[in-house]
């Protein structure tokens, strides 16, 4: 990812107390912005400036803090995500899509991926690591693999509705964003971190991992196939491109795919 991962990989001792003022208000900033969090979805709000913290943290040290940074990352985005926070309840803001072929689309969302995903918002923004042109090839080929399998398996069921829009984009900027966040910029490159001889075996153990998280949403061992297929797509990018951005375009491209031309949720 650029700067980012090549910080990393210098392994800077830095203390956040050590930053310049400048730095100080910003950090001080962003803590009480993404704080705001708990307004609109409580408790679980505060995943938003723990996982800016952790990912911050990540940057600027090395060694065992660096370990413990990577550590808390996964157990607030894991905690957060799996509603074990009370008060966690998924938000249903507009009536879900239903038609005669069972297709079934919610526009609503998981609280604590939402205050995830406004974390990394927040933390990624500052970093300025953008998708960079070269790497829409990977994508595309990214997105293609995995919805071929879609719909070699389960054939079409075309769809369109103004939820299904309101969906699209609630999946993309909640979904996409807090899974990969997760499962590339803290599973994977961690391991890659710290197993930087074996990226190859990171990027199945990361697939094993997504697929496994997915298995209450994979409703046949059929769906799970392009569940997998999906996520060794997503670590493959990882590994060519070490670009976020470039993970979360193919997630969500493929949930759009899914969405849009594939029975929704996959039949078991």
């Amino acid at each position: 990812m650029g700067s980012l991962s090549e910080s990393l990989q210098r392994g800077r001792g830095d203390d956040i107390g050590s930053h310049k003022p400048t730095e100080k208000s910003r950090f001080v900033g962003a803590m009480l912005l993404l704080s705001l969090c708990v307004v609109p979805f409580g408790w679980v709000g505060l995943a938003a400036p723990l996982v800016w913290l952790a990912l911050h943290a990540i940057e600027v040290t090395s060694g065992w803090r660096m370990v413990l940074a990577f550590l808390g990352a996964a157990s607030v985005m894991l905690i957060s995500a799996l509603g074990l926070v009370p008060g966690g309840e998924r938000i249903e803001w507009l009536a879900a899509y239903t038609d005669a072929s069972g297709n079934l689309i919610s526009a609503g969302f998981n609280p604590g991926k939402a205050a995830i995903a406004a974390g990394v918002l927040g933390f990624m923004l500052r970093s300025r690591n953008w998708l960079e042109f070269s790497d829409l090839r990977y994508v595309l080929v990214a997105i293609a693999v995995p919805s071929l399998f879609g719909l070699a398996l389960f054939g079409t069921s075309p769809k369109f509705a103004a939820t299904i829009i309101a969906a699209l984009l609630t999946n993309f900027l909640v979904v996409a964003i807090s899974e990969e966040a997760f499962f590339r910029l803290v599973v994977q490159r961690g391991g890659e971190l710290f197993m930087h001889r074996a990226r190859w075996l990171v990027a199945l153990l990361v697939t094993v991992l997504f697929t496994f998280l997915h298995t209450g949403w994979a409703a046949s061992p059929v769906a799970l196939v392009v569940v997998a297929a999906a996520g060794l797509s997503y670590a493959l990018l990882w590994m060519r491109t070490q670009n976020f951005w470039a993970c979360v375009l193919a997630h969500g491209g493929i949930n759009a795919f899914h969405m849009l031309l594939l029975p929704y949720p996959l039949p078991g």
